[in-house]
């Protein structure tokens, strides 16, 4: 039954819930310990898990029964019995989360910008400026047939090496470049005309190496983005998640580390620029240490994995536990307000509980490293 034929005619009274038809629903593998169906929303770029009770149940709802149709067909097709208080909870939960259609819900306005599915904050959706938002698949071609070696190991290693050893050498001059950080960032202002454009340069870059390891893969990317958020800038790529999905594991984990690692290029180059410049005159050295400055900082979110970021994405796909954070917190959410909790193995609640305690560990540790770092720099003579 499609969404539109969940409402009924005006003349009529209004229409109950009815699931979605256009959702995309991935079932779980064959071997899949958790047994959770992955829906993808088309309308707006995110997706949502329900356990194989939930989908079943979620099914049920198709815009002519109500609740309690709804609850004897549970008992009578699934030998699921649900309460009416219970069943009424999740038919709000299935609205929240816009998978069900009805007049109330259907072809809302206010549906959030396919960005606003990486979380920053509940305000995202109205603060978020997009200043690139594009379908790159044509630009992807035109580069992959321009340059197809760009995205062979022959090409990409040497590059990685030659990148590290700048590393090296920016740690063997480490004190020579705090000072000039602090010249540049303390004692003038050219970093304000740099910052902004070399951070979105950064991003940019990085985004393109998801994006063509993408197109390397043969996944079509329809929607590539640039943006800011207050004053911290963002970028994304997404690819279509049915092709997606249905790559390898090595290579999905490939797809998400071209990211870093072509922003692990761009700092090399930077190191490189500001060894050669840095006794110049001029504004060159500034803009060197802020591309190098800049790279550090959109690298370091997405590197540690106590972040939303792309090694924390590499670990999902590599335990097979999307959205693994999100579900730890809620695990342990439901364990201290003492509400019922999810069926789980001991291995998965192990895992809940790890990744709950380092995440807070980690957060402690990075905001700690952070508020020491500008203490030291603003100190610095």
């Amino acid at each position: 039954m499609s969404a539109s034929a969940c409402v009924l005619e005006k003349s009529s009274i209004q229409a109950h819930p009815c699931f979605r038809d256009d959702l995309v629903v991935t079932s779980p593998p064959a071997d899949s310990v958790t047994g959770r169906y992955n829906l993808y929303d088309p309308r707006n770029d995110i997706g949502f898990e329900l356990g194989k009770a939930e989908y079943s149940l979620a099914l049920l709802f198709d815009g002519q029964r109500s609740r309690q149709d709804i609850a004897d067909a549970a008992l009578a097709q699934h030998r699921i019995k649900v309460s009416p208080e219970k069943l009424a909870q999740f038919e709000r939960k299935l609205l929240n989360l816009k998978l069900l259609s009805s007049e109330r819900t259907a072809h809302k306005k206010d549906l959030r910008d396919p960005a606003t599915g990486i979380t920053y904050g509940p305000l995202k959706e109205y603060l978020l400026i997009n200043l690139v938002k594009t379908d790159p698949q044509p630009l992807l071609d035109h580069i992959y047939r321009w340059a197809p070696w760009c995205c062979r190991a022959v090409f990409i290693l040497p590059l990685l090496a030659l990148a590290l050893a700048s590393f090296v050498y920016l740690g063997m001059h480490f004190g020579t470049f705090l000072a000039d950080v602090g010249e540049t960032y303390i004692h003038s202002y050219h970093w304000l005309l740099w910052h902004f454009p070399v951070i979105l340069t950064s991003i940019a870059l990085h985004e393109l190496g998801h994006a063509m390891a993408c197109r390397h893969y043969g996944v079509k990317v329809n929607d590539f983005g640039i943006g800011i958020y207050v004053l911290l800038a963002t970028g994304w790529v997404r690819p279509v998640q049915t092709q997606w999905s249905q790559l390898p594991l090595n290579q999905r984990v490939i797809t998400i580390l071209a990211g870093p690692l072509v922003s692990l290029l761009y700092a090399g180059v930077g190191i490189a620029l500001w060894a050669m410049f840095r006794d110049t005159e001029g504004v060159l050295p500034a803009l060197f240490v802020v591309m190098i400055v800049a790279s550090f900082i959109s690298l370091i979110p997405t590197l540690l994995p106590i972040f939303n970021g792309d090694t924390y994405l590499a670990i999902t796909e590599v335990l097979g536990q999307p959205r693994l954070r999100q579900r730890a917190f809620n695990h342990v959410k439901r364990h201290w307000r003492t509400a019922p909790l999810e069926t789980v193995s001991p291995a998965l609640r192990r895992l809940y509980w790890g990744t709950f305690l380092l995440t807070c560990l980690g957060w402690v540790i990075a905001w700690c490293f952070t508020a020491a770092t500008l203490i030291r720099l603003f100190n610095h003579p």
